[in-house]
């Protein structure tokens, strides 16, 4: 019988071929020798199958294979198959997309073998072709060893299960398997992991590395938030998360716990809840109400401000106050939008004049120390709305308003506007037309006139969404504006375009709301040619070839913008 492997490290797949040999490899040449490979196929049906047997045959000491006859519908069940064949001393996880740090095994079982640890964790690094964005980096600045979880509650931010290194000895002991057939897992392993092991290590060294793909959003790949059995499942592990908590008797715990679901997991989806339609909305909010309801008050209290505000919105049913706050709560650190008009009372502001009536409710919606009320105009990025947009002819037709918070836009100040049309992935290049711009019952309106195949131009494959803003003057002073589009102003509407690499790359952009909120246009086929060549261009952008494609293509890019922007220059 062979030696039994320092650690096991169970690679789960599904139809994904092309890149599961790149996973395993990463584990077979780790820098620690001990290491045995098992890969769970979840019933693909690619060649991932195929894929897997051949790298069982060409390392069968160190490599097995499995194959479910039926999709699980998520990763819990391949991860437990996977445990249940480990025969390592440690037991590691590996997703079929991403990898191992060459020297991750070797890191994690000197931890564990140094400290006694159950559990070993460490640093995940969010890997983007262009940069690198640690996950929790607050957590793994030094190396540390915790009898338990109560040692440092914080560890429940990092939630993931692959950066981290389990006994299997403490699994079996435990009974500690992921759940079947609910997505977040992840969220309820590793919670109930940090309560049962008896001793916790962390160190600072990479150990996973997360692999993403930013084409992703821009290929239309499924984004399950927008379903709403994603977000069930995402409280129905929170709900099982709970139970375990009070079964440890862990009320501190919760405390941080429930913080950390209203800091980023509610946030999550209500950043995308504009893209919804109300239907989607409602039943949303009939999910998160009850659940909210559970939590005690003092959550919102610690918890960050724009978030709390956004929860406490949530649960007093007032959804446009609730994506108002998460306007103002970007992802990635992007600019805050204020799309609600605050209110004053007694020298205080705000996030609105309702649900005032209870003092816990009035700190947290007290938004003074925000400063919006004394900011520079300048400093501002409000909020507007599309109200109308329809096509006349050739010419596309817009209107709206825009937020004028504490009245900051005066009476008496000249108005002037210009509306831009501004490519989502290369700040610096838009369209722009003028727009009409008057005041209207405390409001600002504005409207624009323009023909969309003249003005926008773009090249083509590179630059596929464009997002809509409004540049306002205000006395001279220029104030940006965020446009979305609430109900159905913007619903079934196309319009023309000619790219400058030719009609095969698109004859037509279409008006969505983009998951950060903002209204857009996005390329798309209406008539031959493009209807035959721009689906087949996105399916080959999605192959190790297409990749290697699209880099040189993005490449190219930059010398063509060049081009044609000299070319709008010329007299």
């Amino acid at each position: 019988m062979p030696p039994e492997p320092d650690v096991t490290v169970v690679v789960i797949v599904y139809n994904d071929a092309s890149r599961l040999a790149r996973a395993v490899r990463s584990a077979l040449g780790q820098s620690l020798p001990g290491v045995e490979v098992v890969i769970v196929d979840d019933a693909s049906t690619d060649p991932t199958p195929a894929v897997a047997a051949r790298l069982a045959a060409r390392d069968p000491g160190r490599v097995r294979a499995f194959t479910h006859p039926v999709n699980s519908g998520g990763c819990g069940r391949p991860r437990n198959t996977g445990i249940g064949h480990a025969r390592g001393r440690y037991v590691m996880f590996l997703d079929s997309d991403d990898t191992l740090e060459r020297h991750a095994c070797r890191n994690m079982v000197a931890a564990a073998d140094g400290t006694g640890a159950d559990l070993v964790s460490g640093r995940c690094v969010r890997v983007l072709p262009d940069r690198e964005h640690a996950w929790y980096p607050w957590l793994y600045r030094q190396s540390a060893v915790y009898e338990g979880i109560l040692d440092n509650p914080d560890l429940l931010y990092d939630t993931l299960a692959t950066n981290k290194c389990y006994r299997r000895a403490y699994l079996d002991r435990a009974g500690l398997r992921f759940a079947d057939r609910l997505h977040y897992e992840d969220l309820l392993f590793s919670a109930q992991a940090y309560l049962g092991a008896n001793r916790i290590a962390v160190i600072p060294h990479r150990v996973y590395n997360w692999l993403v793909d930013p084409r992703a959003a821009t290929l239309s790949i499924t984004n399950r938030r927008g379903e709403l059995g994603d977000f069930a499942d995402r409280l129905e592990i929170h709900r099982r998360i709970d139970a375990a908590l009070r079964a440890h008797g862990a009320d501190e715990i919760a405390l941080v716990k429930d913080v950390k679901f209203v800091d980023h997991d509610l946030l999550l989806y209500l950043r995308e809840l504009r893209s919804r339609d109300p239907w989607h909305r409602e039943a949303w909010l009939g999910l998160a109400r009850p659940y909210l309801a559970e939590l005690d008050d003092a959550v919102f209290e610690a918890a960050e401000k724009m978030p709390a505000i956004a929860a406490l919105m949530v649960r007093e049913h007032d959804i446009e106050a609730a994506m108002a706050a998460a306007d103002h709560a970007p992802k990635g650190g992007g600019r805050p939008v204020l799309s609600i008009a605050p209110a004053e009372r007694d020298g205080r502001i705000y996030w609105t004049g309702e649900h005032l009536g209870a003092a816990p409710a009035r700190r947290v919606l007290d938004i003074t120390g925000l400063g919006v009320h004394s900011a520079p105009l300048s400093e501002l990025v409000l909020g507007g709305r599309v109200t109308a947009m329809r096509r006349d002819g050739k010419a596309l037709r817009m209107s709206g308003t825009v937020v004028n918070p504490l009245g900051r836009i005066p009476d008496d100040a000249e108005l002037g506007g210009r509306l831009e049309i501004r490519d989502r992935r290369r700040p610096g290049r838009a369209f722009g037309v003028p727009a009409t711009v008057r005041r209207e019952n405390g409001r600002i309106a504005w409207e624009t006139v323009f023909l969309p195949a003249q003005v926008i131009r773009p090249i083509g494959l590179v630059d596929q969404t464009w997002s809509l803003w409004l540049r306002l003057t205000v006395g001279g002073t220029p104030v940006e504006v965020r446009l979305t589009s609430e109900g159905t102003a913007h619903c079934g509407l196309a319009v023309p375009v000619r790219p400058r690499l030719s009609r095969a790359a698109g004859d037509r952009m279409e008006a969505y709301v983009a998951g950060t909120g903002e209204l857009a246009l996005r390329m798309a086929a209406g008539r031959w040619p493009a209807r035959a060549t721009l689906p087949a261009l996105r399916r080959v952008a999605r192959t190790d070839g297409g990749r290697r494609w699209w880099r040189r293509i993005v490449r190219a890019e930059r010398g063509l913008r060049e081009r044609f922007l000299a070319a709008d220059r010329r007299p």
